[in-house]
């Protein structure tokens, strides 16, 4: 029975890992310590294409 709680865990850990690349984020810098995405959160605002790949726009956090 534990055995099966565990495989149980490890593939929800996997599946969370997953579903986390679901904003299609591009893991490279752009200008203003900003993030490459494809699609910015609420809380960030949008810099343009500065440095970033095709598609991806650069992501920058408000404060």
């Amino acid at each position: 029975m534990k055995r099966l709680g565990f495989v149980v865990l490890i593939l929800l850990l996997i599946l969370l890992a997953v579903e986390a690349d679901d904003t299609g984020m591009q893991y490279c810098m752009c200008g203003y310590r900003g993030l490459c995405r494809r699609f910015c959160y609420a809380q960030e605002y949008i810099v343009g294409h500065y440095g970033c790949p095709r598609k991806y726009r650069c992501c920058v956090v408000r404060f």
